[in-house]
């Protein structure tokens, strides 16, 4: 029987004009001469080829080696977007394989841009698509534990409202809460994670410098604000909404930044107002 979606070792039964009959024994399927990689094959050799349905929905074999299969998942580029269908990744074959928007968040605005790079297994049911995993179906076994306050590189994997779920090449999943990023990301998103908490198993990470880096770019951003308004309505005491949708600071965050302006004698607070001090 043959395996589709999978590496499956064949008989070449006949040569045609466009390319060669492969067999199981049972089953016969076409290798175009386009998918032999210029390899010179004869009758009953037999050779490693990967199945997959063309771009006409017909079943077909290709001795390029494919990044995933039904059994193996990976690493995979996106090499196409389609407003409709999906995303399309690269799977190392002359087709690419679609994701389709069941497996994309409901935002668009979330969705994986090309380039990106997405966690992916193959999934066969009535036609060959690509299937991102999500953390309870990853089983890789990364070599080296990650320790507290390491920078590491990782993927987004799923982007939901409490936070981030991401993964490393090594394979190491973490967890970003929304309190520990100060923008949307999108699923597929390369990004550096400070890893800010380890337990047996787990790593929680943030994408905000510390806060003494932080307080200082706060301040800078507030500072460049009154310099051009010359006051604004909010305070230490504003309510955190307000205050997220001028500067998309936390309290603390914009609390700590007042602290430090006005430690340095650039604000005064009046009429639930801050001002920026004259000659500033």
């Amino acid at each position: 029987m043959l395996n589709i979606g999978e590496i499956n070792s064949l008989q070449v039964l006949r040569k045609t004009d466009i390319g060669y009959m492969l067999t199981d024994g049972k089953e016969e399927v076409l290798l175009h001469n386009n998918e032999t990689n210029f390899t010179k094959l004869e009758v009953s050799q037999t050779v490693d080829a990967f199945l997959y349905y063309d771009h006409k929905a017909r079943l077909a074999a290709t001795l390029s080696k494919p990044i995933i299969t039904t059994k193996r998942p990976g690493f995979v580029t996106v090499k196409d977007v389609n407003e409709t269908l999906g995303v399309f990744i690269d799977n190392g074959i002359s087709k690419d394989m679609l994701v389709s928007t069941d497996f994309l968040p409901y935002e668009r605005a979330l969705w994986p841009q090309v380039g990106d790079t997405l966690y992916c297994i193959l999934r066969h049911k009535n036609r060959l698509t690509a299937k991102p995993l999500n953390k309870v179906d990853i089983d890789l076994k990364p070599e080296h534990k990650l320790d507290d306050g390491a920078l590491v590189e990782a993927y987004v994997i799923h982007a939901g409202k409490e936070g981030l779920n991401m993964l490393t090449q090594a394979g190491h999943i973490l967890f970003v809460h929304h309190t520990q990023m100060r923008e949307p990301h999108r699923m597929g998103e390369k990004l550096e994670v400070r890893i800010a908490r380890v337990t047996p198993g787990d790593y929680s990470g943030s994408l905000i410098e510390p806060k003494e880096i932080m307080m200082d770019k706060d301040a800078e951003m507030i500072y460049e604000y009154l310099k051009q308004h010359g006051k604004m309505p909010l305070t230490a005491n504003s309510d955190k909404e307000a205050i997220d949708a001028q500067f998309g600071l936390s309290k603390k965050a914009f609390k700590r930044a007042l602290g430090r302006l006005y430690s340095e004698r650039k604000v005064v607070f009046e009429n639930d107002e801050t001002v920026l001090i004259k000659g500033e």
